[in-house]
């Protein structure tokens, strides 16, 4: 595919005190063989990252041949609204995460991302990835999340409400109309942006793709694994709140489970 025909894609390396890892990210970025793309350097409010090192980050990505954006928040404002704020930043038809601590698969991993989305018209699909720990790694999620997002969404939402995410948001990958359809992340969350969105697209009977391949390797470290922060923990109960008070389209062991915990400590 040449640049001319190949849809703009938006890589977003999304950082928080953890620039350290940039570099190798980056290399990661320019590797790829997918023609057409803009990458968005964007920190939320960090207290360690060295302007510097990102502005010596970009111009590999320039030399590359990528266009590239820069942004820095003065203060902290979270998972959320920080991701929001990239998707009106982004000029892609297709965005694509690839933050420090994560590394792309493949050369080739954008590229399939895209085929595998303009052949089934996607709004929205996600894959698996590789969880790189110091002594060994592990392949996530199974396979079978492909057939349980094809054959009982529903089912695979209330799942996910009643026991843990299965979505990952590093390995996921929307296309613009997605947002203009659904709406951006729902801001009354600061650090869980996935987890609940997926609950309500499948709730509500949208269709989340699969593709069966490893698109990221990812090293385990940050918010979302390892010791859980307080602000995830608060995050999935105001999501258990929010659907203990509008359960539709959830099964009914999943509403008798919300009611069961409701007001509860989870």
């Amino acid at each position: 595919m040449d640049k001319q025909n190949a849809p703009l894609v938006s890589i977003w390396i999304l950082m928080y005190n953890n620039a350290s890892e940039l570099e190798e990210t980056v290399d990661s970025v320019i590797s790829q063989d997918y023609p057409n793309a803009e990458v968005i350097f964007s920190d939320d409010g960090s207290k360690v990252t060295d302007p510097d090192k990102v502005d010596t980050m970009a111009e590999k990505v320039r030399n590359r041949g990528y266009a590239t954006k820069i942004f820095f928040n003065k203060e902290n404002v979270g998972t959320v609204a920080h991701i929001n704020s990239v998707i009106d930043r982004s000029d892609g038809k297709y965005f694509v995460s690839c933050c420090p601590g994560e590394r792309f698969h493949k050369t080739s991993t954008v590229s399939s991302i895209v085929k595998a989305m303009e052949k089934k018209k996607s709004l929205i699909m996600t894959s698996r990835r590789l969880d790189v720990y110091p002594d060994r790694v592990k392949k996530r999620p199974s396979p079978l999340l492909g057939i349980a997002l094809s054959l009982c969404p529903r089912a695979l939402a209330g799942y996910m409400v009643r026991k843990r995410n299965l979505i990952s948001g590093c390995c996921t990958f929307e296309n613009r109309e997605l947002f203009e359809k659904y709406g951006k992340y729902d801001t009354s969350y600061r650090l869980v942006e996935d987890y609940p969105y997926a609950v309500e697209l499948l709730r509500n009977g949208a269709r989340i793709d699969f593709m069966n391949d490893i698109t990221v390797e990812h090293s385990i470290g940050g918010v979302s694994t390892g010791k859980v922060h307080p602000a995830v923990i608060k995050d999935i109960e105001h999501m258990r709140e929010v659907l203990q008070k509008d359960p539709h389209g959830l099964p009914k062991a999943t509403v008798k489970y919300l009611n069961s915990v409701a007001g509860k400590d989870n």
